[in-house]
């Protein structure tokens, strides 16, 4: 994760590698790489069953699919909700199953008075428009916050409240997760040791647990075998 290496959190490549490292901590969970999105090379969002038909083609025709794909595949995810379309940051999906895993990631690095509350506002709004049209995908919501929010004990508590509150009615996400950062003034990030100030339920092993699980619980006995292959040998 770039934030790990203490790397600039400017012009949106937080966000892009927050997405970049949920979607790789699915597919080291042994889910099918090329299912999961954002995928490891372009296009980042593509129903695995084109790479499929595309593989089974000569070599020649296969490298000339391949050129004129990216003028047919979105680098985002615009998945259809019970009333409108929402991107989705981080997913696992295909053709034949539909959505199994959705997963909202956003960030904050201050006013936390003044904006925490329309952020959960907007989340708890996609939840229930998602969970209206998919009610067995699992949902999730990853927020990753400035530390300084501990300085301010009335934020941060609202803030832990409010990622609880998100996942206690059935229709809305499975799972949610705080992630503290410290966030220096030249942009430059490195994951917290406020860490430990977050409740269990809403850490990062915690929500990556659930998501597995519900998905694997959620999905045909026959499914994601590398998955549960790992999931047995914890």
């Amino acid at each position: 994760m770039a934030v790990r290496d203490g790397s600039s959190a400017q012009s949106g490549s937080l966000a892009k590698a927050l997405d970049m490292w949920v979607a790789e901590e699915l597919r080291a969970a042994g889910f099918d790489a090329q299912s999961v999105w954002p995928r490891l090379v372009r296009p980042r969002v593509l129903d695995p069953s084109v790479l499929r038909f595309i593989g089974s083609l000569d070599a020649r025709t296969a490298e000339k699919c391949c050129e004129v794909l990216p003028r047919f595949a979105s680098a985002n995810a615009n998945v259809l909700g019970s009333t409108y379309c929402k991107q989705v940051d981080v997913g696992l999906s295909s053709w034949m199953t539909g959505p199994e895993i959705l997963i909202s990631t956003k960030t904050m690095s201050s006013a936390f008075g003044k904006n925490l509350a329309n952020r959960f506002e907007e989340a708890y709004g996609d939840a229930k428009n998602l969970k209206g049209r998919h009610p067995l995908a699992t949902l999730g919501f990853f927020f990753l916050l400035n530390s300084s929010i501990v300085d301010e004990p009335r934020n941060f508590s609202k803030a832990i409240t409010m990622l609880q509150k998100l996942r206690v009615e059935d229709d809305a996400y499975d799972a949610t997760c705080l992630m503290l950062v410290d966030w220096e003034e030249d942009g430059r990030l490195a994951i917290s040791p406020l860490n430990e100030k977050v409740p269990e339920g809403l850490s990062a092993t915690s929500f990556f647990r659930e998501i597995v699980d519900l998905t694997l619980l959620r999905g045909a006995p026959e499914s994601h075998e590398l998955a549960r292959e790992k999931r047995r040998l914890l």
